[in-house]
């Protein structure tokens, strides 16, 4: 007998939660609309009409009194095409549409239609002689016996009052009631607010008003213009706000051709490929005009309609290669259709969208649509693209992806060539902004992206003249050069010339890079590419007429890879000459015909008179000149382009600058204007020459016959004539040739002109040093000559010069000394000793001294001259003359000579200046003082004989009228400070400022040196300064300076030195036993004096204060910080006990002696002081004066408080027998007092805390807590209050009212409810559940839109959100294949299944199913979770994908 379940757990699903689920995935919007577009357009109609009817129609006397509340505000919409019988049948089926089958029409889901459920309730339609209602909510149309969808012959019962009224809805369209309407309308009241409340197909009770179809109107007009490109038959869109036009959008082909059947060329491809099969392709392009008409303002004029033109190509295929791909998409209603539409005027916003027939909401980045029979979701918001990786081979999703794929990467490049030949065709050019955009590092989900690869390796292996070149024409590939990559100047100088060169915009470029250039053939741009393709243009008028700018740019190119035997095949037009004409590289017939390329500025400026002959290297790019002129003698050999050389330079002086000379004399006047600056740049380019050619007998020998060498006046000698006339030359730049040439001059203008038989050669100084190199001159700047020359000239030159000439004539003259051989260092030395050029040292200026000679006459004579360097004092011995060498270069010219000895500095202070420094004396001596600060001044040239002299005289200045010696000085910012002002012992600032460094060296005391340190304590003792005048200093010796390694003696120790304050405030001088630093402040401030600033543990060590503290001054500053309630040096006095405490050291002693287990000492929060066995760390807040917390400012003043606190019995919080023994301390029989009453009520929540009544009942039954009254009762004596209180129970005792009610469940007290409801039983009760409607539409569209491999997913999603009633959750999940086929098939709960007790796959997770769950899975598409915030989960559906 079979066995009978316990109740029926099937699922079902009611039909307006399927709508609403429908409309949760087709969203109110423009979607409605194109979904009803769909619906007409597969109908064939091509029309459709949207009509927003606001008007108000008849609500007495309808089909059914409940219709009346849909009379008023509707939307309409009509086509031209009747509702077939077929289609009404569809309806009936929700997701098993019969579309699904139907080859001829688009669509194959059957939900797009209830997308209207988005705005109504109960949608009407009325075609041929039907009008058919619908009522999902199965409402009103209950009533009259056909549930959900009564269907009308309207015509047949046209003469029924019933019919008219409700008709008359519909005669915006509808001419007459009696005939069967040749079209559709369907007819949506909106919802009203009222209805929405209602609805159990809209969540949130959403209605529908005007301005939300308004809205819509409004957003769909944007894509009107869209919407008709791809649709097969429909050709116009209208919306209406009643009589108003909104938009009209209509599309137009021109000479549009029909077949026999009527069908235009997409319907008959349509046909032939994917209903007939009869061809295995079929292509079809076409222009299509969409004519947009805009919103007209209520009375203006219509607005004029926008036209849009696009070029449009279709490609139907039969089949793919892939058959089972092929078998599953026919399947599924996919077919190979794709097609392009190109609008002709670009607009720099257009992002091309996907289409399905519609626009999808899929932005493509290209800047055409693209349409294809696409794999979508149901809700048409996407393309399915395989994203999801874990999805199995078969499953739709990733089949859907594949076709997908194939068809954007197989069909799409094909349409799109084809629809860019199309253009083509159509007299247009189609440049890369009709072409795919390429890839930019999109995601792989992106299938519409590398289309752009594929396109363009077709049109180049198709030799499609459809590449768009950078003047804009189109090419084919074998006509072009390609590039991805140029500088913009040369991409637009490219572009300028009309050079026939594919340079992709970057955003494509990645994408072809791509691609295997090589294999396809096509021929990159390179230098020589481009000679060749700017030959092939070069009589173009683009190329004849291009700007300077852009031409340079292209010879740039050209010449770049320096191919120079290569240069000669570019006969473009590209090399400027001077007379504004360009030439290209080929080589002329006739060598009069070649141009001349300057090499450098030098050439360029020279020959400038030959313009037809001359390239205009101002016009040329760096690079290019650089170029021509590196290679200049590779070039000459194979273009045009020829340098500059000696022979040609003397041909065109010849003709150009001495054309007018008919006499050959050896000297001319030539006054030209610029003539001399032609010389000067001749004579640069010849130096120049003579390197790059033969060499400078070779020059000479061309230039023979041409008047080039400059004498001055305009005079010139012609090179020929100077072995009979030579040349001295005295006109260097530099050295003494420069000065000489600047001194002939100069007394020139002062004195008399004097014959100095120099030549100058001014205003030609690359001439002279050509001349001089090619040896037609010869050079005057020879020692010998020179010397020779000076003792000529003594008196006419030398003793006429000035002071600034004669050191100029030094400085000159102490180079020519340097480097020279011994017989020319002889002879200098005998000249320049007979030369007025020294002065002797003194203090006065020395442009007021005389110059002298040293030619010592005399042998016998005791004078010996020295040299000395800034002497500011005079020093007179009858046996030196000191020479002043302060300059450099007399000094070294006298060194190099070896003329006199010149001293060092140490040798003159310590020879001449220290000497003569007494022992003593005063500041007002002027000339010790000058010989003193001389010897500072020079203080590191002193040697260590003179420092020790130096030191032992009194040199040093402490006031006006006092000197003392170096080493009874201080100085340094702190030393100083240390002593008292009438001490005398520092430098006078401004003297010790300057001379500093050298004082401290001859022993002025800087440091504080322990010496220093006891010498001050003991004079701070016993100088009888004040406590104030005393501090700063001691303060100073602390902060400066070190203790010194030795103890501190005795007898130091007791002196009185050491400023500080006592207890009372009152300042002093004590000694260090008497007193402590300010670190011991908050351990000694109660108890000894202490200083005002801190000092270091080195000083508090030398001072003996690194020892423990008497018990004595401990127990002092204890009562001290009692007594004002100091508790941080109460902290900081607890911690110096721990240490001594962790030590081992005396604590004994201490403990004992202070008593600190009995003492009341311990700070408590409310500012009393407690002994440890009073006071806690918590839960004691509220006990005062018994018991106290510990204070928290206390506890935090130092970081081991509160382990000493623990060390000396301090317990963390009263325990439960000490709150007991406080309680009956308290307890009285009477009512407590208020402070004990506040006591006792926080006794019984810290009991609460720690205890529960249902764990601790036997230990606090017997706890006491105070009733209403204030009275203390034991526990288990009281009752909460209770409103519904029986009245044998009223007069019990209840808890005290101030008890909260978390204290009381936290105790588990009863409530007088719970003792009258004590021993009452809830009782239990079982439910039923059955199926109400067949779930196989619902499922089967589940499976649609989850995936197989989402199962896993959702079911870890379920587990995730499990809990059961006691708050358990799943902590785990497992998954199990069991391939077993072994288990029973007989005796079974029911034969049927025996087919399920195989192979299996099992989901495990260890929570509970709570019978919430099992409910939710009866309601398909409602779910348990829905309204559950704390789940994840949402729909109800996830259970399905099972």
């Amino acid at each position: 007998m079979p066995i009978a379940p316990i109740r029926n757990n099937g699922q079902e699903q009611s039909l307006t939660a399927l709508l609403r689920n429908i409309i949760n995935e087709y969203p109110a919007g423009g979607g409605v609309l194109r979904e009803l577009c769909q619906n007409a357009d597969d109908a064939g109609a091509d029309t459709v009409e949207f009509v927003l009817d606001t008007r108000q129609y008849p609500t007495e006397n309808l089909l059914h009194r409940d219709l009346a509340k849909f009379q008023g505000i509707s939307l309409l919409a009509y086509n031209n095409k009747r509702f077939a019988q077929k289609d009404f049948e569809s309806l009936m089926r929700i997701g098993d549409s019969g579309k699904a089958k139907d080859l001829t029409s688009t669509g194959k889901f059957g939900r797009g239609f209830n997308s209207v459920y988005n705005w109504t309730d109960n949608p009407s339609i009325l075609s041929g002689t039907s009008l058919l209602l619908l009522d999902p909510h199965k409402a009103w149309s209950s009533d009259i016996g056909f549930p959900g969808g009564p269907l009308y012959n309207f015509v047949a019962n046209s003469d029924e009052p019933e019919i008219k009224n409700h008709l008359a809805a519909f005669d915006r369209f509808l001419g007459s009631y009696n005939t069967a309407f040749e079209g559709t309308i369907i007819r949506l009241p909106l919802r009203s607010e009222d209805q929405a409340i209602r609805s159990e197909i809209v969540e949130d009770h959403m209605s529908t008003s005007r301005k939300d179809i308004e809205d819509v109107f409004q957003l769909f007009a944007n894509e009107l213009v869209e919407s008709l490109l791809f649709l097969r038959n429909l050709r116009s869109i209208t919306l209406k706000i009643n009589d108003r036009i909104f938009a009209k959008a209509e599309s137009i082909v021109p000479n549009e051709r029909k077949n026999d059947r009527g069908e235009n060329p997409v319907n008959e491809g349509y046909r032939q490929v994917f209903v007939e099969q009869s061809k295995d392709h079929y292509e079809s392009d076409f222009m299509m005009e969409i004519r947009i008409l805009g919103n007209a303002e209520a009375g203006t004029a219509p607005p004029r309609p926008t036209k849009i033109k696009y070029a449009i190509s279709h490609y139907l295929r039969k089949s793919t290669e892939d058959k089972s791909l092929q078998k599953w998409a026919r399947n599924h209603k996919l077919f190979p259709w794709i097609a392009i539409a190109n609008p002709l005027d670009k607009t720099p916003n257009f992002d091309g969208r996907l289409f399905t027939t519609l626009p999808l909401p899929i932005q493509t980045k290209h800047h055409a649509h693209i349409h294809g029979i696409f794999s979508i979701t149901p809700d048409r918001s996407n393309i399915h693209s395989g994203g999801d990786t874990t999805m199995s081979a078969n499953s739709a999703t990733r089949l859907g992806a594949q076709w997908n794929q194939w068809l954007l990467q197989e069909c799409a490049p094909h349409a799109w060539a084809r629809n860019l030949e199309f253009i083509r065709s159509e007299n247009f050019s189609p440049g890369w902004d009709f072409w795919p955009a390429g890839k930019q590092g999109e995601g792989g989900n992106m299938l519409w992206m590398g289309i752009l690869g594929k396109v363009f390796k077709k049109v180049v292996e198709d030799g499609y003249e459809l590449l768009p070149t950078l003047s804009g024409v189109v090419k084919s590939a074998n006509k072009v050069a390609f590039t991805l990559d140029i500088p913009e100047d040369l991409h637009f100088s490219l572009r300028d010339a009309g050079a026939p060169i594919v340079f992709p915009p970057e955003d494509r470029r990645t994408e072809i890079r791509a691609l295997d250039h090589k294999k396809m053939g096509l021929e990159f741009l390179s230098p020589s590419t481009g000679r060749y393709h700017l030959t092939t243009i070069k009589n173009s008028d683009a190329l004849l007429h291009l700007d300077m700018k852009p031409r340079m740019v292209l010879l740039d190119y050209v010449l770049s890879d320096c191919q120079v035997q290569d240069f000669k095949n570019c006969e473009a037009p590209l090399i400027p000459l001077s007379d504004d004409t360009f030439r290209g590289f080929e080589m002329p017939a006739s060598q009069d015909d070649r141009i001349f390329i300057a090499r450098d500025e030098t050439e360029e400026a020279l020959f400038q008179k030959s313009r037809e002959r001359t390239v205009k290297t101002s016009a040329l790019p760096e690079k290019s000149w650089a170029i021509l002129v590196k290679h200049i003698a590779e070039i000459q050999k194979h273009t045009r382009i020829k340098a500059w050389t000696v022979e040609d330079a003397a041909q065109y002086c010849s003709s150009y600058e001495f054309n007018g000379v008919t006499e050959p004399a050896p000297v001319v006047k030539i006054d030209k204007p610029k003539f001399n600056d032609f010389i000067e740049l001749f004579w640069k380019w010849i130096s120049k020459a003579q390197h790059r050619e033969a060499g400078g007998s070779t020059s000479v020998n061309a230039l023979k016959d041409l008047w080039l060498i400059p004498l001055g006046n305009q005079m010139f000698q012609r090179i020929g004539s100077t072995s009979e006339y030579p040349v001295l030359d005295v006109s260097a730049n530099k050295g003494i040739g420069s000065f000489l040439k600047q001194a002939e001059s100069a007394l020139a203008n002062r004195i008399t002109p004097e014959i100095m038989y120099l030549y100058t050669g001014d205003g030609f100084p690359q001439t002279t040093k050509t001349l001089q190199e090619l040896g037609i001159i010869k050079d005057y700047d020879d020692r010998a000559s020179l010397m020779k020359w000076l003792e000529v000239t003594l008196k006419v030159f030398i003793s006429k010069l000035d002071y600034g000439e004669k050191t100029e004539l030094i400085r000159h003259l102490f180079d020519l000394s340097r480097d020279c051989s011994a017989s020319e260092r002889l002879c200098m030395e005998l000249t320049i000793r007979k030369l007025p050029i020294f002065q002797e040292a003194n203090y006065s200026s020395p442009k007021k001294r005389p110059w002298i000679s040293i030619a010592n006459e005399d042998p016998n004579s005791p004078i010996t001259y020295v040299g000395v360097e800034n002497l500011p004092i005079t020093l007179d011995t009858p046996q030196h003359i000191f020479i002043d060498t302060r300059y450099h270069e007399l000094k070294g010219l006298v060194s190099n000579l070896q003329l006199f000895k010149c001293p060092s500095p140490s040798e003159i202070l310590g020879d001449h200046v220290v000497p003569r420094i007494s022992e003593t004396g005063t500041p007002n001596d002027k000339r010790r003082e000058g010989f003193i600060k001389f010897a500072l001044d020079n203080f590191k040239s002193l040697s260590a004989e003179a420092c020790s002299a130096l030191s032992t005289k009194e040199i040093v200045p402490v006031s006006a009228k006092k000197l003392r010696r170096p080493k009874d000085t201080v100085s340094g910012k702190y030393g100083a400070t240390l002593y008292f002002k009438e001490e005398k012992r520092c430098a006078i600032r401004s003297f010790d400022k300057e001379y500093h460094n050298a004082l401290v060296s001859l022993g002025m005391l800087e440091d504080i040196t322990d010496e220093v340190i006891l010498e001050r304590i003991r004079s701070y003792s016993s100088s009888g300064h004040s406590h104030s005048d005393i501090n700063d200093k001691v303060y100073t010796l602390f902060s400066h300076s070190k203790p010194p390694p030795q103890p501190l003696s005795k007898e130091y120790m007791e002196l009185c030195w050491i400023p500080a304050t006592n207890s009372k405030g009152k300042p002093g001088l004590f000694s260090a036993l008497q007193c402590r630093s300010q670190s011991f402040r908050s351990l000694c401030n109660y108890s000894m004096p202490v200083m005002e600033f801190p000092i270091s543990q080195g000083w508090e060590k030398w001072l003996g204060w690194d020892g423990e503290l008497t018990v004595e001054k401990m127990n002092k500053q204890l009562q001290g910080a009692k007594e004002r309630h100091d508790h941080l040096s109460l902290a900081h006095l607890v911690e110096y006990w721990y240490k001594i405490y962790l030590s081992g050291k005396l604590w004994g002693t201490v403990d004992a002696e202070l008593r600190l287990d009995s003492q009341e000492w311990i700070p408590g929060s409310s500012g009393r002081f407690f002994s440890p066995a009073e006071v806690f760390f918590t839960g004691a807040k509220h006990l005062p004066p018994y018991y106290d917390t510990v204070c928290l400012r206390f506890i935090m003043g130092k970081p081991n408080v509160r382990q000493f606190l623990i060390h000396v019995g301090v317990k963390p919080s009263p325990t439960f027998d000490q709150l007991k023994e406080l309680q009956d301390r308290i307890a009285t029989e009477g009512p407590l007092s208020a402070q004990d009453l506040e006591v006792a009520l926080y006794i019984v929540e810290q009991i609460a805390i720690q205890h529960s009544w249902g764990q601790d009942r036997d230990l606090i039954s017997y706890f006491k807590a105070p009733d209403q009254d204030g009275v203390m009762r034991t526990l288990s004596e009281l009752t909460t209050s209770g409103s519904d209180a029986s009245i044998s129970l009223r007069n019990r005792p209840t808890l005290h009212p101030r008890i909260s009610e978390s204290t009381i469940r936290e105790l588990g007290l009863p409530t007088v409810e719970d003792r009258i409801l004590a021993s009452l039983n809830d009782p239990c009760f079982e439910q039923d559940f059955s199926q109400t409607q067949s779930p196989k539409a619902v499922i089967r569209d589940t499976l649609q839109r989850y995936s197989v491999e989402s199962t896993f997913s959702e079911y870890l999603a379920n587990a995730e959100d499990c809990m059961d009633e006691e708050g358990k959750t799943a902590t785990r999940i497992d998954w199990m294949i069991d391939h077993s086929t072994n288990y029973p098939t007989e005796k079974l709960i029911t034969p049927e299944l025996k087919a399920v007790q195989g192979k299996a796959l099992f989901c495990y997770n260890d929570g509970v199913f709570t019978n919430k769950d099992f409910r939710s899975i009866i309601d398909v598409g409602i779910g348990s979770k829905s309204q559950d915030f704390s789940k994840i989960g949402k729909f109800g559906k996830g259970a399905l994908t099972m």
